[in-house]
């Protein structure tokens, strides 16, 4: 019986070790969900270059449908723009990617949630480098 435990306790010794060594000593504290759990938040966004500069305007959510318009307000870059990708990410989960015409006054409504969503904007310019001009929350807000 003694040859036995001293098996398992090797055994147990180094899953212990292997453990340790992989990192998962680690104590996690918890962390208090908040109401929209599955939207990461913001990160940094880009100022275009000089003279490539153009504007997206995005509303509030609408109070009764909490869709989202986006609306490209045009800009002196507005020429050398050749793409502009706009990505809701829901409270829900979902993720959905838009592709926003540069012509102004051009618009997309897309379904949020009635919740806090992210967007995410990106122009995309004829030289092919893209920035991140937009990233923010959208929180649902009713009536009164």
């Amino acid at each position: 019986m003694s040859a036995m435990r001293n098996k398992v306790l090797i055994i147990m010794i180094l899953a212990a070790a292997l453990l340790f060594a992989a990192g998962c000593s680690e104590i996690l504290t918890p962390v208090r969900p908040s109401s929209s759990t599955c939207v990461p938040a913001p990160g940094p966004t880009v100022t275009l270059p000089p003279g490539k500069t153009v504007t997206v305007q995005v509303n509030e959510k609408d109070t009764s449908y909490a869709t989202i318009t986006v609306i490209f307000s045009g800009g002196e870059g507005q020429i050398a723009t050749k793409d502009i990708v706009v990505r809701v990410t829901r409270a829900d989960g979902e993720v959905v990617i838009e592709h926003l015409p540069a012509e102004k006054g051009a618009e997309l409504i897309i379904q949020g949630t009635k919740d806090t969503d992210r967007i995410e904007v990106y122009v995309t310019l004829n030289t092919g480098d893209t920035y991140k001009i937009m990233d923010q929350l959208l929180p649902y807000r009713t009536r009164g």
